[in-house]
């Protein structure tokens, strides 16, 4: 009996974890909502970084250092 009470109060503690951590995520949500539109960026793209669909030796994850691009 006392085996059984231990799995039941282990169960309860672990929804307990649970729902406290679903809690604060839907509290943290509502106070602080994302915005639909981002943000511009302060300054424009200088052309560095390869468009989409065009391919590089790098491929699209990473920029070229500056130091290889002079």
């Amino acid at each position: 009996m006392s085996d059984a009470l231990g799995l039941l109060l282990l169960v309860l503690y672990i929804t307990a974890i649970v729902s406290l951590a679903a809690a604060i995520t839907f509290a943290v949500i509502k106070i602080f909502p994302t915005e639909r539109n981002p943000k511009k960026p302060d300054k424009p793209d200088d052309g560095d970084s390869p468009k989409r669909g065009e391919e590089s030796a790098a491929g699209t994850l990473f920029r070229r250092s500056k130091r290889a691009a002079t």
